[in-house]
């Protein structure tokens, strides 16, 4: 995806509120029309957070929505996300060579969706990505929307590499917050933190991953499928296909609440 002009810095569209004159007395947000076309990585790079699973979760949303997608997993050596979407690329984000990374805005060329999943240990590769390009500053003339997809658990950590992308990103860039309740509910370190306060105050939007059965999970991974693909798949026993149809159904419900950052 091409340029060919300068383009100066553009802050990421901020909702205002509907008044009198604006043709609606709900008082509800009212954001400008949105970019034709999406990019959507998970930034973080702290490892067992669940960043593949709820990236393989999307992938199947956004194909079931009929998006045209191209999938990048960055994780050259240990290519989890490419393992269950065999459709996926696979970048070496720590390869030294400039210019690796613009393939990601390549695949513009024939996508409306790019997504990518980082490497555990590399978020800084990403960062400086996007600093020497600017390409938070370049989505009015590329015509797109960066989506960070980012991951909440119970764990500072976690919540620590989410304020450190706070502090750079700001609101140069919307946010989707999944929060991965895998291990219960209560998320009461998240939840409480100042970096939800901040991530609310970009307008983030958040949904919730549920439990599903690790039974189901395990038996998954052995046979290197996503959820939407259990469904159907014989490799799964019917027990767990009807989990993965449950699961699926779900998902698909807490991503439509997010539909308008996912899809064109």
């Amino acid at each position: 995806m091409r340029s060919s002009r300068a383009s100066a810095p553009t802050p990421v569209p901020t909702p205002t509120v509907a008044g009198p004159t604006s043709g609606s007395g709900s008082g509800l947000p009212v954001f400008p029309p949105l970019p034709a076309k999406r990019l959507i990585i998970c930034p973080q790079d702290k490892s067992g957070i669940g960043k593949s699973f709820v990236t393989t979760l999307l992938y199947d949303y956004l194909v079931d929505h009929d998006a045209n997608v191209r999938a990048f997993d960055l994780d050259y050596a240990n290519a989890t996300f490419r393992r269950f979407v065999e459709e996926a690329e696979c970048i070496d984000i720590d390869a030294n060579r400039p210019g690796v990374l613009d393939r990601l805005t390549g695949a513009f060329d024939d996508a409306d969706v790019v997504l990518a999943d980082n490497r555990s240990c590399s978020g800084s590769g990403l960062r400086r990505f996007f600093k020497e390009t600017r390409l938070p500053e370049l989505q009015d003339e590329l015509g797109l929307m960066i989506v960070f997809l980012v991951i909440a658990v119970e764990d500072k950590d976690a919540i620590s590499q989410i304020a450190e992308l706070i502090d750079v990103f700001q609101n140069r860039v919307r946010w989707l917050v999944a929060r991965n309740l895998r291990d219960g509910d209560n998320l009461g370190l998240y939840m409480n933190s100042r970096t939800r306060k901040r991530l609310a105050g970009y307008g983030a939007a958040e949904i919730d991953i549920p439990f599903l059965a690790e039974i189901t999970r395990e038996r998954l991974q052995c046979a290197n499928l996503t959820v939407g693909r259990g469904q159907s798949s014989d490799d799964l026993y019917l027990l767990d296909r009807s989990r993965c149809v449950r699961f699926h159904d779900e998902m698909d419900a807490e991503f439509a609440k997010a539909g308008d950052l996912l899809l064109p």
